[in-house]
């Protein structure tokens, strides 16, 4: 049967979808949509920001207005239905369920609500919420009102596309009409700026929000990633975040939250502290700092979510590290003895300076996630003083500085299992930032193509080769487009093994400019790594006698025989991995599994039985890579 949208919810979808154009910029992800999951059984009640009042009873029929009022009447079993529309509210959920009869809040079927932390007056009445700077830059406007309440980097969105607002640092860059790092000192305001992109500053003095929404200039962008869109503040809505938490579960238990968009948060947007048993599907969360902030908190389940950072298409490392907020996108704090037993999966986690910090979790499920498009670290394993147990697999990872990242000198943790996942490293990384348009570092715009600072993204990076974490990375398909640092094995997996344990097999290797490296560690370091496929779409095909002949001279192969009887690396090959379709470019046309005649099938050795695995592997030699033959290919992110 055809579903139909009330008129209130097509209202609210109008402030994000424009059916011909956005005023802002195209969005850069998908835009939220009304889920369908069908009404729950039990006692439900209903709040409508736009209808509703607190006297009235919740039912259907007389709905409450706000959050703050009807969340703390819930009782086990309950639900609440949230109407379609924005709940501009800060809102703290302390409640319980049980087991059995769990709370849960969501969206009423086939609509779409949206919790705002953030000033309500720059979406709905932002004709005469700012105001022209006498001199000021072109295009600069300020806030009519102070807010004293507000310091430091303040975050913010346009309304109809969520493309991210820079949060500037300093009034000299929000008003520069420089596009290029000629700057002298990265974390002072320097006198000649580097404009950053459309955005917003707090003057201290003052307590005033100013804005600046100028078109950007960077030659090296693809077309249309530059921003072109309205330049008056005034002419469309912007979410500009506030003070506080928008959600903050905090000490609730057996609670599920779903099919909410959260939004408008200047720290964190979601925090969930000291909670057990929470369920969160089909949210959708806009950084803040982080977008995502957990801590103290037992069996967690995250799934179907979409979680935002802050990065617009013209965002850079050097201009979000130094020039305004170095986000991550989610954290999960090492307080308290950290997080125990958490799943995330089948979400999008993208668009941040770091992706997720992860490694205080302890007992960690990490499945079936996009993790895209992070001008920093990636993943970050680094155990501090808790967390271990950790399992990712089956994800694909990509466009990170680093794939999996340490920071710091801390503890080794339980250890971490990284398997079946589809790491692909051939996008741009937008790391450096360019000094001119005629930087000769820069690769011209090839085929609409985006040309990028070649810098190569690393698969695993650290800051200042703490101990790491103990690692078992096993049966991936790693792509990259350029050697790796230093030359390391396998695009990085022999880096940083001292003090720690190593482990790398079955694993198939690819390099798209140039050959991948097979520098070993020293024969002290608890490592070992076999049977793994390297390949070099570039120079193989005429390569010519034995690819691993350097590496079997050296004196590190010699001596791992000691530890490990056939030598490092003894049964590795080099060769065409036969991809049913290896993709061009970064993106997801390619087809990564394997063809019939691959020499990465049968290709691998049996592994450690403890290790774990989610493919089933015959009595034979197991085949190399995320993909056996014959297997469909997972599927990432949300379930529709």
């Amino acid at each position: 049967m055809r579903q139909f949208l009330t008129l209130a919810a097509l209202a609210f979808l109008a402030t994000f979808v424009s059916a011909a154009e956005y005023k802002s910029h195209p969005p850069l992800r998908p835009l939220p949509v009304p889920s369908q999951r069908a009404k729950a059984d039990g006692p439900a009640f209903h709040v409508d920001a736009t209808k509703g009042h607190d006297a009235n009873d919740g039912s259907a029929a007389k709905p409450w207005k706000t959050l703050a009022h009807a969340v703390p009447k819930l009782k086990a079993g309950d639900t609440l239905y949230l109407r379609a529309g924005t709940y501009y509210e800060r809102v703290a959920v302390k409640i319980a369920g049980t087991g059995e009869k769990p709370i849960t809040i969501r969206s009423f079927p086939g609509e779409l609500a949206a919790i705002d932390g953030g000033l309500r007056e720059f979406a709905e009445t932002h004709a005469t919420a700012w105001e022209p700077v006498k001199g000021g830059a072109i295009d600069e406007y300020r806030s009519v009102k102070p807010y004293p309440k507000h310091e430091g980097v303040v975050f913010g969105h346009f309304l109809d596309s969520m493309v991210t607002l820079h949060g500037y640092r300093f009034v000299n860059d929000l008003r520069s009409d420089n596009s290029y790092w000629t700057i002298k000192s990265k974390i002072e305001d320097d006198p000649t700026g580097i404009y950053c992109g459309p955005g917003l500053w707090l003057d201290p003095k003052t307590n005033h929000l100013h804005c600046r929404l100028a078109h950007t200039r960077f030659a090296h962008l693809a077309p249309g990633d530059n921003y072109k869109g309205e330049t008056d503040p005034r002419k469309l809505s912007l979410v500009v975040s506030a003070p506080g938490v928008p959600l903050a579960l905090n000490g609730a238990k057996h609670l599920r939250v779903q099919d909410i968009v959260i939004r408008g948060g200047n720290h964190a947007t979601l925090n969930v502290e000291k909670c057990a048993n929470i369920e969160l599907d089909g949210l959708t969360v806009y950084g803040g700092s982080p977008a995502v902030l957990l801590a103290e908190t037992y069996d967690l389940k995250m799934v179907n979510c979409y979680v935002r950072g802050i990065s617009a298409a013209w965002s850079w490392r050097g201009g979000q590290k130094y020039r305004g907020n170095a986000a991550y996108v989610l954290t999960a704090r090492e307080t308290g003895g950290g997080c125990k037993n958490v799943e995330i999966a089948h979400c999008e986690i993208t668009d941040c300076h770091d992706g997720p910090f992860l490694g205080t979790i302890t007992g960690l499920r990490f499945h079936h996630n996009l993790v895209d498009n992070f001008n920093d670290d990636g993943v970050y394993l680094m155990a501090m003083s808790v967390g271990g147990d950790q399992h990712y697999y089956q994800n694909r990872i990509s466009r990170c500085l680093h794939c999996f990242s340490f920071a710091g000198k801390y503890q080794l943790g339980g250890g971490v299992y990284i398997f079946r996942n589809l790491i692909d490293q051939r996008g741009p990384v937008w790391y450096q930032w360019p000094e001119s348009p005629d930087d000769p570092r820069l690769k011209p715009v090839v085929a609409g193509k985006p040309a990028e600072i070649p810098h190569s993204g690393w698969l695993m990076g650290d800051h200042g080769s703490p101990t790491w974490e103990k690692i078992y990375f096993y049966q991936n398909t790693v792509l990259f487009r350029d050697k790796t640092f230093r030359d390391n094995y396998g695009f990085g997996v022999a880096r940083a093994t001292a003090g720690t344990t190593r482990r790398a097999f079955n694993n198939v290797i690819v390099c798209t400019n140039g050959v991948p490296g097979l520098v070993l560690p020293v024969p002290e370091d608890d490592f070992a790594a076999d049977h793994n496929l390297f390949w070099s779409t570039t120079d193989g095909p005429t390569f010519k006698g034995d690819f691993f002949a350097t590496m079997k001279k050296s004196k590190p192969y010699e001596a791992s025989k000691k530890k490990y009887a056939p030598g490092w690396g003894a049964n590795d090959t080099f060769a065409d991995p036969k991809f049913v379709k290896l993709a061009e470019w970064n993106d997801t046309a390619g087809d990564y599994r394997l063809s019939e005649g691959s020499p990465a099938i049968a290709g691998g050795v049996a592994l450690d039985p403890k290790w774990p695995d989610v493919r089933k592997v015959g009595a034979g030699k197991p085949d190399l890579g995320a993909l056996s033959f014959g297997e469909a290919s997972f599927k990432v992110g949300p379930k529709k």
